[in-house]
């Protein structure tokens, strides 16, 4: 009888990983005061960090779908946590590059990292817990975990620049954006050393019945034409 793999550390990488993208991304709108003060934007402009943010998932929805598709869920992972180490880290460097332009663009890849990272972390935690209940179970747990890194990324910002706005630069948020990438970092070691389960379930295509094929009565329309994801499995390189 095969033994049983454990995945709780593989499990935990993920909640960090939920964690990492509800955080990086309200870091960004947060940032907005540190920005205005130390570049002296506009309120409006101030804000661009979040805006391109939110255009890397515009512009990497697709791409990522396929590099998914074609390289697996634990390739998407390690460039997911990859990018969004450089990325974070490119926002770090800013602070001390004096460049708004510099800020930005880490903003975007950041957000290219969390437009991988959303394509990965449910299915992946779903097919670690086994599917059903226990993987339904532990994509809620992932979700409240999501949401508590949105709610301290501000808390924590606002702690460490303190009751001085008007002065605050991002080398101020220097500590946030260190922990950011040291998450990051164990993650890519873990993700590599961690043994995944060989195959992960997908959706196949929706293929729609040639007119001559009639649907079962006893079947749903909406069963008869989404097969269950249990049909196809996808490697995980």
């Amino acid at each position: 009888m095969e033994k049983k793999q454990n995945y709780t550390i593989p499990i935990i990488v993920m909640f960090l990983l939920f964690f990492m993208i509800a955080f990086v991304t309200n870091f960004a709108g947060s940032m907005g005061v540190i920005v205005k003060n130390q570049f002296g934007t506009s309120n409006a402009v101030a804000q661009l960090g979040t805006l391109a943010n939110f255009i890397a998932y515009a512009c990497m929805g697709i791409p990522a779908g396929i590099i998914l598709r074609r390289k697996g869920y634990k390739f998407t992972s390690l460039l997911a946590v990859t990018v969004g180490f450089i990325g974070v880290g490119i926002q770090f460097l800013s602070g001390y590059a004096e460049s708004f332009a510099v800020y930005v663009a880490g903003a975007l890849v950041a957000g290219f990292s969390m437009c991988l990272l959303n394509i990965v972390v449910n299915p992946m935690l779903n097919t670690l817990g086994g599917g059903g209940n226990r993987g339904n179970q532990l994509i809620q747990w992932g979700g409240t975990i999501n949401s508590t890194g949105g709610t301290i990324a501000p808390i924590l910002l606002g702690y460490l620049i303190g009751g001085a706005a008007s002065q605050a630069s991002v080398s101020d948020a220097a500590p946030a954006m260190i922990i950011a990438m040291a998450i990051f970092a164990v993650a890519f070691v873990v993700i590599i050393l961690t043994k995944y389960p060989s195959r992960i379930s997908k959706p196949k295509k929706c293929v729609l019945p040639s007119r001559k094929t009639p649907i079962p009565h006893s079947v749903s329309a909406i069963s008869y034409l989404v097969p269950s994801p249990s049909s196809s499995t996808l490697a995980l390189k």
